[in-house]
């Protein structure tokens, strides 16, 4: 792959992991970031509430790189330069009525390397404003839960947007929404035992079909190494718990 991978032989019997390391750690240089963060927080009996602004600067950003088949990978660390990342994230709960908290937050992220030359695999890479690989620029969680004496619902719904899966970002993970919900109830005690609890519930609530994970390096571009993982279907659970 070059001197620019630290693990560039992965898996080659003929340049062993321990040499490459020993080859590219002459050329690659530490990683370096300056952080910033402002925030602030609220709390009443009826509202909570909390935003934060951050700001990221990555110096000689190292970045995990694979090429090839998924069978006949090679991975490599590369120094890909600058890094700027600014964010925000914004969470509110509201209790209106006793037993009852709505919450909802949001996250933004925008992550963007610096670097208008990079050269991997003898090629040079211009990834200058490509956002970075496997990171989502939107989040948003909504969650509800009451609770009513010894009764509990829940009810939670998640959005992650559309993820790079390549530098260059000419592949992409989609987006995805994934809503789960929770059912419990404590009967006390009953004969011997205590705190008899049985709980139920729905994961993939409406049996979306996404993927759920990705595993592995990205590619600089056209990925044909992806290990994706496609999330679980509709799930049902119970459980039955007790104090002796």
């Amino acid at each position: 792959i070059g001197s620019n991978t630290a693990w560039g032989g992965l898996g080659n019997a003929s340049r062993p992991a321990q040499t490459v390391f020993d080859e590219s750690k002459k050329v690659l240089r530490p990683e370096r970031t300056w952080n910033y963060v402002v925030g602030y927080r609220y709390d009443s009996r009826f509202f909570s509430g909390s935003a934060d602004f951050y700001h990221t600067d990555y110096y000689n950003r190292l970045a995990s790189i694979s090429e090839g088949s998924a069978n006949n990978a090679n991975n490599a660390y590369l120094n890909v330069g600058r890094e700027t990342m600014n964010g925000a994230d914004v969470m509110g709960t509201i209790r209106p009525i006793e037993g009852l908290e709505i919450t909802n937050s949001f996250s933004w992220n925008d992550a963007e390397y610096q670097s208008r030359s990079i050269n991997y695999s003898g090629q040079t890479y211009n990834i200058k404003g490509k956002h970075q690989v496997y990171y989502p620029k939107f989040m948003y969680k909504a969650n509800l839960n009451y609770t009513y004496k010894r009764a509990m619902f829940n009810f939670n719904v998640n959005y992650i947007s559309s993820r790079a899966m390549t530098y260059m970002n000419d592949e992409k993970i989609p987006a995805y929404w994934v809503a789960n919900m929770n059912l419990a109830y404590n009967f006390g005690k009953i004969g011997f035992t205590e705190n008899l609890k049985a709980t139920f519930g729905i994961t993939n609530l409406f049996n979306n079909n996404y993927i759920g994970g990705v595993y592995g390096a990205a590619s600089v571009k056209g990925d044909d190494n992806a290990n994706l993982f496609v999330a679980a279907p509709r799930q049902f659970f119970g459980t039955v718990s007790a104090e002796f």
